[in-house]
């Protein structure tokens, strides 16, 4: 009885596994909307102009990582997102927001989009500061034969038509 008991754990561990999340290593690709990677603020009351930049944001590195569970065929992806703010450098701390957002997309199709705020401060006489933030994680329901690798988070600045219109005549947006 006990024989026949020993030869049973291995088939329960086994199963026990298959309805459990698995950490893989190829995820939804993390990636950043270049159109949307850098964004400005200018003076209140002010032009756009560079002399009346108050500070520019810009998302610089988007890392990510996922479990799968391969009996529900979820994906569960995590993202951490990098920023960097400039400015010039006051004599002031000043805190700042500034909205964002995270889309999962297959090709063309956009299957959800989320808004976050990102508010960051700059020390007394700091130029620069970076901020690491990471939204909340992303479940995907793989479907149809795809893999978890067909979809991608793609992470950018949730922007004004007045901000877009400033990037592309800096030079700041991709055509």
């Amino acid at each position: 009885m006990r024989l026949r008991l020993l030869r049973l754990v291995p088939l329960g561990a086994l199963l026990l596994v298959m309805g459990c999340s698995t950490k893989i290593t190829v995820c939804p690709v993390p990636a950043i909307l270049a159109d949307t990677q850098s964004v400005t603020y200018f003076r209140p009351g002010t032009t756009p102009d560079p002399a009346n930049e108050l500070f520019t944001v810009s998302l610089v590195n988007a890392e990510g990582d996922c479990t799968y569970t391969a009996k529900t065929a979820l994906v569960t992806a995590s993202l951490e997102l990098t920023f960097r703010a400039t400015r010039t450098p006051t004599r002031e701390r000043v805190t700042y927001t500034v909205p964002y957002f995270v889309a999962v997309n297959e090709n063309a199709r956009i299957y959800a989009k989320r808004l976050y705020t990102l508010k960051f401060t700059f020390a007394p006489g700091a130029a620069t500061t970076y901020i690491t933030q990471a939204p909340e994680d992303v479940r995907i329901q793989i479907m149809n034969g795809k893999l978890p690798w067909n979809y991608q988070e793609l992470a950018g600045f949730q922007m004004t038509p007045a901000q877009i219109d400033y990037a592309k005549s800096r030079g700041r947006y991709v055509p």
